[in-house]
Order: structure tokens, then sequence, then C-alpha cells
């Protein structure tokens, strides 16, 4: 306990950050992917082409790669039209945006198959009813399909806790690089530093799965 307390507030600001990009990226992912599942389930050759040719490139790369794109390439492009532009650029806005952008493709892929698993028969009772595409999409489809999209959501969220470690490379300042930096310092007895980083992503990751099981119980319940 010696060796903890003394940094311990720095594993907890670097904790709070890993929750602040988390909290902020995640949601834009969840947007993202909607957008590209509804992209890539349109009749239209235009809309549907550049959603799955988006979603098989970020799953098919590593995603240090694209931060390395996003923070250097996409800033130095900023920089080459207007130099004040690149400080758009920063570990923050890099590490939300890959993290964003990222998991866009994979939660994608999470709604096409949660779509998917609603019967079609009842779209097509329901435009027989005379609803619109949007209606029958909103009032039938969607709210079959969030209870089965809640678990593999959440596992999501989970590795994005973990992936969020990827910021440290670029001087993002997150529980990971917090851990590395006193693991360096103290490479005789690092073992106590792996414990506390273990703990604290312990901490942040278990609520949201509880929470998680809660609302989908909730929610099949509703159906």
């Amino acid at each position: 306990m010696d060796v903890i307390w003394p940094v311990l507030p720095s594993f907890l600001v670097g904790a709070r950050n890993t929750l602040l990009y988390c909290i902020v990226s995640f949601p834009l992912a969840l947007v993202l992917g909607l957008f590209l599942a509804l992209m890539d389930g349109s009749q239209y050759i235009w809309l549907r082409n550049p959603a799955r040719i988006f979603i098989e490139v970020v799953r098919g790369t590593p995603i240090v790669a694209q931060i390395f794109i996003v923070y250097y390439g996409l800033g130095a492009i900023l920089a080459s039209v207007n130099p004040a532009w690149a400080l758009w650029i920063n570990n923050w806005t890099a590490g939300i945006g890959t993290l964003a952008l990222n998991y866009a493709a994979y939660e994608a892929e999470i709604y096409r198959a949660g779509f998917l698993s609603v019967d079609k028969g009842q779209a097509e009772a329901a435009l027989s009813l005379g609803l619109t595409p949007a209606q029958d999409f909103f009032r039938i489809q969607l709210p079959q399909a969030i209870p089965l999209m809640i678990p593999p959501f959440v596992n999501d969220f989970i590795y994005l806790l973990k992936d969020s470690a990827i910021i440290s490379v670029i001087a993002g300042t997150e529980l990971t690089s917090v851990l590395n930096f006193y693991v360096r310092k103290n490479a005789s007895n690092p073992m106590p530093f792996f414990l506390l980083a273990i703990i604290l992503y312990l901490l942040m990751s278990l609520p949201v799965s509880y929470i998680a099981k809660r609302l989908e119980r909730r929610l099949r319940a509703a159906l």
C-alpha cells in the first residue's frame, strides 16, 4: 500500500480520462454505425457500396494505423490548408474520432444483424396497414431489434475501454499510459501498478455490464 497511495491520484486521473474518451466516442460510434447500417441496407448502390467499403476497410486494418492517419495525416492536411486548423487535431479529438470511426464499423454490423433478426413478415404487414417505411422502422423493427443488440453493444463498450489504451501512442493521458509511466519508473517492482490498473478497469466495466443486463430484461419484458 505504501507504493499505491502516492500514485493513486495519477491512476484515477487516467481512469477518468479513459471514461471520458469512451463516453464521448461510443455514442458517436452508435450513431455513425446506425447510418452505416442503413446505407449498407439501402437499395441504392451509391449508398450501399461506400458504406460496405468503409466497414470492411476499418475492420480489416489495425486501429493503431488508423489513429496515426487521423493524428498525423489529417493534421498535416489541415495544416497545409490553414495552419490554424491543425490545432483542431490533438490527442483528444484524434483519439475520440478514431475510436468512434473504428467502432462505428463494428456497431454497423451489430445493427445489421439485429434488423435481420426481425421477421420480414412484420415489416410487410406494417406497410400493408398504411405505415410509412420510416414508421415501420422506428415502431416495428427497431424496438424489437434493440434488446437483441444490447449484449453486443455492451461487449463493444467494454472492448472500447481497453482499446482506448491506443491513445497513449499519440501522447494521450489515459489509464494505460499512466500505468506504462510508473512501470518504467519502477521497473524493479511493477506488479502493484498492474494490479491497480486491473482493478480500475474492472470498476469501470462491471457496472456497465450490470446496468445493461437490467435494461435488457426490462426491454424484453416490455415487448
